[in-house]
């Protein structure tokens, strides 16, 4: 291999290394557009809204209202508890499977009561809302569920190094 040999290599191996820094790049920059979403995110799973949201579907949702009328044909009260708890659900799976939050960060943040409580006590709501559209309803949220009941929500805070005080 002569001089001109040697450079067309080197040229073409610095081509690829700035194609790779600038794919990684985009993908950071993009991350970083949808922080603000993210955190909004959280901070609507703080809300007094969402916790009366929450605290309806434990507390009154299967006992008063049954779900053969899906979720959009519910009396207002619990159609907007289960678009509450249910969208914000959705929207995080949706990032999810986008590749734009981890799932083990959310996962780890509402841990088993994603699939023990909120979707044991919503999916016959859910898939029957799916039903009367003659599609999927809120799949993402489903998707994260899945995705739950294959993790393991203390491995994911084992792993995150998170600590608990030993009161004596």
């Amino acid at each position: 291999m002569g001089i001109a040999g040697a450079v067309s290599l080197a040229s073409a191996l610095a081509a690829v290394v700035a194609v790779v820094l600038s794919l990684r790049q985009v993908r950071l920059m993009a991350r970083q557009s949808l922080s603000p979403v993210v955190l909004e995110a959280f901070r609507e799973a703080r809300s007094p809204e969402w916790f009366e949201a929450r605290d309806f579907i434990y507390e009154r949702l299967a006992a008063e209202f049954p779900p053969d009328r899906g979720v959009s044909q519910q009396p207002p009260q619990a159609r907007a508890a289960l678009r509450k708890v249910g969208f914000l659900f959705d929207n995080f799976g949706l990032l999810i499977a986008h590749g734009v939050v981890p799932e083990e960060l959310v996962i780890g943040f509402f841990g088993r009561s994603l699939q023990d409580e909120f979707w044991r006590i919503m999916a016959p709501y859910i898939r029957k809302e799916a039903e009367l559209r003659g599609q999927g309803y809120m799949v993402f949220f489903e998707d994260l569920v899945a995705r739950a009941r294959l993790s393991s929500v203390t491995g994911i805070r084992e792993t995150l190094g998170l600590r608990t005080v030993d009161d004596d």
